[in-house]
């Protein structure tokens, strides 16, 4: 079968044990939480797309820091790779934007890992990984593998 690719950036945004979700719904209308990102326009960098997709989803401005993860994703018609930067912020504040109503995004919010407990995340290595670590000195660039979702996105 042939696979429409896609490069993406997304954003790890922790502040004070919390981290920035956006949730929104997938086409069988249900709901899930994944941190803020998407595609990168033909004209950008990775890091910009980044900056972009956190300003357009949630009204915050960031400062991608490092990468801590590349997700490689299959699923349906759809290959994307994902780069996922941890991000300081810089401004803005936490808003549904238009950005936000296009995109279908319910709600943007900082959650702590406990109240993530019953909730799909994505990706879904942040369930597995104290968030503390990602900002430690010595973290390596994890690949996570290829996975082929069953999950619509």
């Amino acid at each position: 079968m042939e696979r429409k690719f896609r490069v993406s950036a997304g954003a790890i945004i922790i502040r004070n044990d919390e981290i920035l979700l956006v949730r929104t719904l997938n086409s069988e209308g249900k709901d899930f939480l994944v941190a803020p990102g998407g595609g990168v326009e033909s004209d950008e960098g990775i890091n910009q797309a980044c900056i972009r997709e956190v300003r357009e989803e949630t009204g915050i401005e960031v400062r991608p820091d490092k990468i801590l993860f590349v997700e490689d994703l299959v699923w349906q018609n759809k290959r994307v790779v994902k780069i996922w930067f941890l991000c300081n912020v810089t401004g803005g504040e936490l808003a549904r934007t238009q950005g936000a109503v296009e995109e279908g995004l319910i709600e943007a919010r900082w959650f702590r890992k406990n109240q993530l407990k019953n909730e799909i995340v994505f990706p879904s290595v942040l369930m597995h990984h104290n968030w503390g670590s990602f900002i430690e000195d010595n973290w390596k660039t994890q690949y996570l593998g290829m996975e082929n979702s069953d999950f619509d996105l």
